[in-house]
């Protein structure tokens, strides 16, 4: 990681970004604070249709997984959890 005052940044702009294309990371500061940093660009965002495919995807996941759970009371008896608090208020 580069640290770089904000008048030199200004200076040496061109340098600085082929250094994060390079995948360094450089933190601009003013009076010895750090006001700013600068990351190599990741992958670019999902398409809204490529965002809309994956809802579904996990929309169909959740409703799979809720068909095929089978729920079992914990404890013997109580078939949900509000026979079993007024059980415990006799």
């Amino acid at each position: 990681m580069q640290t770089v005052p904000v008048h030199q940044a200004k200076d040496r702009f061109s340098a600085l970004l082929q250094a994060v294309e390079d995948g360094e990371e450089i933190v601009i500061t003013r009076h010895g604070k750090k006001i700013a940093r600068i990351v190599k660009e990741t992958e670019a965002a999902p398409s809204e249709a490529e965002r809309e495919r994956r809802r579904r995807e996990a929309i169909e996941q959740l409703e799979a997984y809720q068909r095929s759970a089978k729920v079992q009371p914990a404890v013997d008896g109580y078939s949900d959890w509000k026979s079993l608090r007024d059980a415990g208020r006799k």
